[in-house]
């Protein structure tokens, strides 16, 4: 998590909602509207490079992860909560990161009823939210240009962070351009075989899009569809792929993650998460209850 000291003060010391901060000193985790308003609020900080949501009392972090992963896409996990003290009562502030390479979109739109019986809309379908000022708003022309500018920005600083590895490189250090021999009728490289040998030679390359079908709905679906009656949840799958280090550069047959999208699945992937579940029925609690331990709350000073 990049920096997050730098929203906790403004977090403890917030008189009232920016850009930057907001305050949600009325939240009720009991009431499913408060949980729609936060998943806007957190969506639009993230795409308007980071914040802090703030909120009186405590917070489910695993709720948080589903219901953005229910409504909003590509997978997002780069917030950290915080325990907090304001005007020497407890608060919880939820530092948020700014999203790389594409923003955070609505699939559903955030429909539901106030206490009092009317309808609200917290964000439409297809939405995207940016910060404007103290309130998250649907985005105007020149918050996509802003978003677009911040990417380009990144992506040169890491290309020139590149160039500088090559130019630092060790003596006798080559570059090497392997070339593709074979073709499918599209142009793309065919399929050879799949490995995680790292010294092994690349000659092809898959098309995730049929090596890995699967997007994270569609692969919980197909783990459920033969758990035998154990459902499991974006989360438990975060838990799984964070403790059992399945990432793309260490587990190439299971997971594939695209530069403007969520993680894709292979089917390989769903059929060990089932085995291992099947092998030990505590996979997911256990995978659950240590990701939980590495992201427990980290307490600021009580003088905040």
């Amino acid at each position: 998590m990049a920096e997050p000291n730098k929203f906790l003060s403004r977090a403890a010391e917030a008189k009232r909602s920016s850009k930057r901060v907001e305050l949600d000193e009325g939240f009720d985790p009991q009431n499913p509207g408060v949980w729609l308003e936060l998943v806007r609020d957190v969506a639009a900080m993230a795409n308007s490079g980071g914040g802090v949501v703030v909120l009186n009392g405590d917070l489910e972090e695993e709720r948080l992860h589903e219901e953005l992963a229910s409504h909003a896409e590509p997978e997002f996990e780069a917030f950290e909560l915080h325990d907090i003290r304001r005007a020497g009562r407890p608060a919880t502030a939820i530092v948020v990161e700014g999203v790389a390479n594409t923003p955070l979109v609505f699939t559903r739109t955030g429909r539901y009823r106030s206490t009092d019986g009317d309808e609200h809309v917290a964000f439409a379908r297809g939405g995207l939210y940016f910060r404007h000022g103290a309130k998250s708003e649907p985005a105007t022309g020149a918050d996509v240009r802003d978003f677009i500018k911040r990417q380009l920005d990144a992506t040169r600083s890491q290309w020139l962070a590149n160039i500088r590895q090559v130019m630092h490189a060790p003596d006798g250090a080559e570059v090497a351009v392997i070339e593709t021999a074979e073709r499918d009728e599209e142009g793309r490289p065919t399929l050879i075989r799949l490995t995680t040998d790292p010294h092994a030679p690349l000659y092809g390359q898959v098309d995730p899009d049929r090596s890995h079908p699967d997007g994270q709905k569609e692969g919980i679906r197909e783990v459920n569809a033969r758990l035998d009656g154990h459902i499991v949840n974006a989360f438990d799958v975060l838990s799984v792929r964070r403790m059992h280090t399945v990432t793309e550069e260490t587990r190439p047959e299971f997971v594939h993650v695209p530069k403007f999208g969520s993680p894709q699945y292979s089917d390989a992937f769903v059929d060990w998460i089932v085995a291992e579940h099947k092998r030990d029925p505590l996979f997911f609690s256990q995978a659950k209850a240590r990701y939980l331990a590495t992201r427990r709350r980290r307490r600021t000073d009580s003088t905040l």
